[in-house]
C-alpha cells in the first residue's frame, strides 16, 4: 500500500487504547471503595458526541462527547474504566474528563484499559454522565487523501468485551468529503443516530460518489469512484435483495442503515468495518471475478451485521459467530441458485489442514494460540468453523437448525453469545444431549472420513432390497446421510449408526437401484482417503526449514513432501524457496509447480510462485520459457505483491515488467 491512502490509515487504524485515572486524591484511604467489576450484562450505553476532522496545516480529529450510564445491574458501581484510541508515533492527543461536574485527574503512566473512581458509588437505577473533550493531531498529509477510515475513534466505557450502545454523533469533515457513518442521518438534528450498537465507524471518501436505495425500511449507500459504477450498482441490488432474503428468512434486520465502502485494490473479499459499514475489496477490478463472488461476499459482510454485530460474540477463538454468519450467507446462496463454491472451498481450507497433519484443535487457550505456527484463521476459524456449523445443520436438519438460529438471534439480542449458551439452545430445540458432537468438534482434532465401502440390490417380487455398507474410516463419529437413488425417480435417505465403524443400511423400493450418495448435499468436509500417517512429520520437517541455509535438509524435505503428496501450497512455496537458495533449481520449479496446483484458493501466492519460475528457468539459461512465465504472471487475477527482505527483493508488477527486459541474476 502507498501513496495518500496509506497515510490515512496510519492515521485510522494504528492505533491502541489509553484511559482514565481515579478521581480522588491520592491520600485518600481506599477502605469502602467498592472496585472494578465486570456486569455479566453491561449498562447500554449512550454516547452524544460533536466531532470534527481538519486536514489543513495539521490533520486534527477533536470531540466532545457526553456519555450516559445507567446502572441497571442489581449491585453499586463506583470503579469504571475507559478505553481511547492512542496515536502510533508522530502525533500528540488529549483527553479531558468530567465526572458529576468534577475533573478527573487523567493518568501520566500508558495502562489500558484505565480504572477510575468516582466520588460516590453509583446506585442501582441511578444514572451518571460523563463529559469528555479529547484530540488527536498529527503533522498535515502532502496531499489530501482520498479515503479515511476509522473505527475506535472515540473514548468509551470498558467492559472487557464488546456491548450494545446508542449513538447520537455530529460531524464536520473538510467539504471534499463525502462522509458514511454507522448511523441513519437524521436532518432534524442534524446528526447520524444508531441504537444498540457496539461500535460506531467513520469512512470518508474524496473523488467519490454515492448510490442510494431504501429497502424495506433500510437505508443503503455504497461509496465508490466513479469509474467503479457498474461494481457499485452490482452491490447495492445484491445488498438489497440480500436483506430482503434475510428479513423474510429470519424475521428481521437489526439496523437502519447500511454502508458499502472500497477496500484494497484487488478482488480479496471484506470485512464488516464497524456496524452498518462494510468493506467490499477490488471494486475497481470487478472483471476479474464471475458475478457470485460479488454477491457472495456482499450477502457474507452483510451476515456480520447479525453476528458479531446484533449478537456479540463470548469466546476466544471467535469461530461461533463466524460460522453462523457463513451459514446465513449460504442459505442465500442456495435460495437464489447461486453456486455454493465459495462455500466449499472454505471448507477445503480446513480439508487442506487436516492432510497435511496440522492440529485442528479449536478451543484453544492463550498460550496455545500463540505457539500456532499456521494460519489459524483461515484453516480453524473460518474453515472448520463453518464446517461444524454446516455438520450440525445436517445432523439436526434444516427445519430444527433454523429455529435454533432464530432462537439464538433473538435470546442473545444485544449480549455475548458463547458456545455453551448455543449448545444448550441446540439441545433445547433437538431435545438431544450434543456434547459428543461439540466435544469432538471443538476440543479436538478429530476428522471425519466415510466411505461407501459395498452396496447390493436384489429383486424380491415386486420389491427390491437394497443393502449399503458404510465403513468409518476417520477419528471423528457421527451419523452421515446416505441417499439411495431409483430408477423410477424415487429416493430414500437414512443415517448411519455413530456407535458402529460399519454400518449396513436397508432400503425397500418398488424399482432397482440407479446410484447410493453418501452426504449427498455435500454439508460434510469429508476426508476421503484419510490423511498419510506421517503428514504431521512432513509439515514439521518443512515448518523447521530455515529461509536461508537450509541446503540438503530442503532436498530431504521436499522428497518427503512429493511422496506424501504434501497438500499445503505455502509448504511448497517456503520449498520453492529454500531449494533455489540451495541451487537445486529443477527441484525448485516443481514445487513451484505444486504451489500453482496446490493453492487454488490462494492466487497472490500463485502468481508470485510463477515468476520465481520465471527465474529459475533465467538462472538455467531457458529464456524463452522464463519469459513465458513472467507473461503468465501479468495475466493472473491478482498480481505478484510479496517482499523476500531475505535477498531485498520486491516482487511486484514493477519488478515482473522489469524480468522481461532484463533476465533475473542470483547475487
Amino acid at each position: 500500500m502507498n501513496g495518500p491512502r496509506a497515510l490515512l490509515l496510519y492515521v485510522g487504524i494504528m492505533v491502541t487504547w489509553t484511559g482514565l485515572a481515579e478521581t480522588a486524591p491520592a491520600n485518600e484511604a481506599d477502605a469502602g471503595r467498592i472496585g472494578f467489576w465486570i456486569p455479566k450484562e453491561p449498562p447500554r450505553t449512550q454516547y452524544q458526541i460533536d466531532f470534527s476532522i481538519e486536514l489543513a496545516q495539521q490533520a486534527t480529529m477533536q470531540g466532545r462527547e457526553t456519555i450516559h450510564l445507567v446502572n441497571t445491574t442489581a449491585r453499586p458501581m463506583q470503579t469504571l474504566a475507559a478505553n481511547w484510541a492512542r496515536l502510533g508515533g508522530g502525533g500528540s492527543q488529549t483527553l479531558n474528563v468530567k465526572a458529576a461536574d468534577k475533573p478527573v485527574t487523567l493518568a501520566s503512566v500508558e495502562s489500558f484499559p484505565k480504572d477510575f473512581v468516582l466520588a460516590k458509588p453509583l446506585a442501582p437505577g441511578e444514572s451518571l454522565d460523563l463529559e469528555v473533550e479529547f484530540g488527536v493531531s498529527m503533522p498535515a498529509p502532502a496531499q489530501l487523501p482520498e479515503e479515511i477510515s476509522i473505527s475506535d475513534w472515540y473514548p468509551q466505557l470498558w467492559w472487557g468485551g464488546p456491548s450494545h450502545c446508542d449513538f447520537e454523533v455530529k460531524l464536520s469533515v473538510p467539504k471534499e468529503y463525502n462522509i458514511m457513518t454507522s448511523g441513519r442521518f437524521d436532518a432534524a438534528h442534524g446528526s447520524y443516530c444508531i441504537e444498540k450498537a457496539p461500535s460506531f465507524g467513520l469512512f470518508l471518501g474524496r473523488n467519490h460518489e454515492v448510490l442510494k436505495r431504501e429497502a424495506d425500511g433500510v437505508s443503503i449507500q455504497c461509496l465508490y469512484k466513479p469509474e467503479n459504477k457498474a461494481c457499485a450498482e452490482l452491490l447495492i441490488d445484491t445488498a438489497a435483495d440480500v436483506i430482503g432474503f434475510y428479513r423474510e428468512q429470519f424475521g428481521f434486520y437489526p439496523y437502519p442503515a447500511l454502508n458499502i465502502v472500497p477496500g484494497m485494490d484487488h478482488p480479496a473479499g471484506g470485512y464488516p468495518l464497524a456496524t452498518s459499514i462494510i468493506v467490499i475489496h477490488g471494486m475497481g477490478r470487478m472483471a476479474e471475478m464471475p458475478e457470485v463472488h460479488w454477491r457472495w461476499i456482499t450477502a457474507h459482510e452483510i451476515g456480520h451485521q447479525y453476528w458479531g454485530r446484533h449478537v456479540l460474540e463470548r469466546d476466544d477463538p471467535d469461530w461461533l459467530w463466524i460460522g453462523l454468519g457463513i451459514y446465513m450467507d449460504r442459505e442465500y446462496c442456495r435460495a437464489r441458485g447461486l453456486s455454493t463454491e465459495k462455500h466449499r472451498g472454505l471448507v477445503a481450507r480446513y480439508i487442506a489442514g487436516v492432510r497435511q497433519g496440522l492440529d485442528t484443535t479449536v478451543s484453544r487457550s492463550q498460550e496455545e494460540k500463540s505457539q500456532i505456527k499456521f494460519d489459524f484463521n483461515n484453516v480453524v476459524i473460518h474453515g472448520k468453523g463453518f464446517a461444524i456449523i454446516s455438520a450440525l445443520d445436517c445432523l439436526l436438519g434444516q427445519e430444527t437448525f433454523r429455529r435454533i438460529h432464530g432462537e439464538c438471534l433473538s435470546r442473545f439480542a444485544g449480549r455475548r453469545m458463547g458456545l455453551a449458551d448455543f449448545q444448550a439452545v441446540c439441545e433445547q430445540e433437538s431435545g438431544q444431549d450434543l456434547t459428543w458432537f461439540f466435544d469432538q468438534w471443538v476440543n479436538s482434532a478429530k476428522y471425519l472420513s466415510y466411505e461407501i465401502a459395498s452396496q447390493d440390490c436384489r429383486q424380491n417380487g415386486d420389491e427390491y432390497t437394497t443393502e449399503v455398507q458404510i465403513r468409518c474410516l476417520g477419528t471423528l463419529k457421527m451419523p452421515v446421510p446416505v441417499q439411495a437413488e431409483f430408477e423410477d425417480g424415487t429416493s430414500q435417505r437414512a443415517f448411519t449408526n455413530r456407535l458402529h465403524d460399519t454400518d449396513t443400511l436397508r432400503f425397500q423400493s418398488r424399482s432397482a437401484l440407479k446410484q447410493v450418495r453418501l452426504d449427498p448435499e455435500e454439508a460434510l468436509p469429508m476426508i476421503v482417503p484419510p490423511p498419510s500417517a506421517h503428514a504431521r512429520e512432513v509439515s514439521q520437517a518443512i515448518d523447521e526449514l530455515p529461509w536461508t541455509g537450509a541446503g540438503e535438509k530442503a532436498l530431504a524435505a521436499f522428497k518427503m513432501a512429493k511422496e506424501e503428496n504434501h497438500p499445503d501450497a505455502g509448504g511448497w512455496f517456503k520449498l520453492g524457496l529454500a531449494l533455489y537458495d540451495g541451487k537445486y533449481y529443477q527441484e525448485a520449479i516443481e514445487a513451484f509447480e505444486r504451489v500453482q496446483t496446490q493453492g487454488k484458493d490462494d492466487p497472490a501466492r500463485v502468481s508470485a510462485a510463477i515468476v520465481w519460475q520465471g527465474h529459475l528457468y533465467d538462472l538455467l539459461g531457458q529464456r524463452d520459457k522464463a519469459v513465458g512465465r513472467y507473461k503468465k504472471a501479468l495475466e493472473q487475477p491478482v498480481p505478484p505483491n510479496v517482499r523476500h527482505d531475505q535477498y531485498r527483493m520486491h516482487l511486484n508488477r514493477e519488478w515482473v515488467e522489469k524480468r522481461l527486459q532484463e533476465p533475473f541474476r542470483r547475487e
